[in-house]
């Protein structure tokens, strides 16, 4: 009976021994597996708290990247300088993965600052220590619904929001790692709007009687890495505001007396302008509100000097402290000081 009790014993023995071999066996190839770069996720992939930046500081004209960094972190999307893939127009665009237009996370090995990506030679430091792409013929896209922000009574403040989210996308490493996305928000970027008023040196043509324009083209040549945008202002008022003798006049905006701005995604041409046919996108419009007669602090005012030199009658045109709105559902707005129209010229 004693034999017996021993030999159980030891055959319990020899089973809890191989039964915590087994179990050892088995958790190693649990950790392996969790680590194999194949099945990898980033635990510290999140990037929802930080602001997304740019180097457009560089040069204004030029943007070739967006990026949000997060300490040793970096989540950059990268695209041609020819792409333009936040304009400043309400709606939703998509940009397909491809070996231009690619998605990377870096980690360093220590905090990155947008030194690193704006300057035309990256500084030796910091190292990247680890590295994950779209591959070049990867599926996937970059999805960008653009809104403007409400609310604004600036042109400095009047921005547009574009919400970006990455859609069925794969990041690969140099091992042969993947990890796939079906949707990830990167966030939100934020553009300032293009409104210059760039007038000053362009001349007044002439659509009808009543109206008056000035077509300013911010890309003259259409070069490429840069938007072709035009701005155009029209003066929409009554011939009789054009004195035939000296002097000066003042008018307010009313529904005689109309300004408007445009900002197009191309070329204007005056023809065009004028018969409301043929233009390019139409990005923005502002529409003058009526002013108001109060001494100093009077709005919408439209002034008219006009001088005469023989048969030649100049018509200098100021416009002081008109306040734009911004057509559509929106409520922005904003005050244009001073700006002087320019000269137009008539003849008896």
């Amino acid at each position: 009976m004693l034999l017996l009790q021993i030999i159980k014993k030891t055959i319990f023995a020899l089973n809890s021994i191989e039964m915590k071999k087994y179990l050892g066996i088995m958790s190693c190839l649990f950790l392996l597996s969790a680590c194999d770069d194949g099945d990898l996720t980033f635990d510290s992939f999140d990037f929802s708290n930080v602001t997304a930046a740019d180097c457009e500081n560089n040069n204004p004209e030029v943007l070739n990247s967006v990026f949000k960094l997060n300490n040793n972190e970096a989540l950059v999307i990268k695209f041609p300088t020819n792409v333009f893939p936040f304009r400043n127009i309400e709606g939703t665009s998509t940009l397909s993965i491809s070996a231009e237009n690619k998605i990377i996370y870096r980690v360093f090995n220590g905090q990155v600052t947008p030194t690193y990506f704006c300057s035309v030679i990256p500084p030796v430091t910091p190292v990247v220590i680890d590295e994950w792409s779209t591959a070049d013929q990867s599926s996937g896209s970059i999805e960008i619904k653009t809104t403007p922000v409400n609310n604004t009574t600036e042109i400095l403040d009047a921005k547009y929001d574009h919400t970006i989210i990455f859609k069925g996308i794969t990041l690969s490493n140099s091992t042969g790692g993947t990890v796939t996305y079906t949707e990830y928000i990167f966030g939100k970027y934020q553009t300032k709007s293009n409104i210059k008023f760039s007038f000053s040196s362009v001349p007044i043509q002439k659509c009808s009687e009543r109206k008056l324009i000035k077509i300013f083209d911010s890309n003259v040549g259409n070069v490429e890495n840069r938007q072709n945008l035009n701005e155009v202002i029209i003066l929409d008022l009554p011939p009789s505001v054009f004195q035939q003798a000296a002097g000066s006049e003042t008018y307010y905006v009313d529904d005689s007396h109309q300004i408007t701005y445009r900002l197009y995604g191309g070329d204007v041409i005056a023809t065009a302008l004028c018969s409301e046919t043929g233009l390019p996108p139409l990005y923005e419009e502002w529409q003058a509100e009526d002013g108001v007669s109060n001494g100093a602090n009077s709005t919408g005012v439209i002034k008219i000097d006009t001088a005469i030199n023989g048969t030649t009658r100049t018509h200098t045109i100021t416009l002081t402290k008109v306040q734009y709105r911004k057509t559509g559902p929106n409520n922005n707005t904003f005050v244009q000081e001073i700006q002087t129209f320019g000269d137009y010229i008539t003849t008896n």
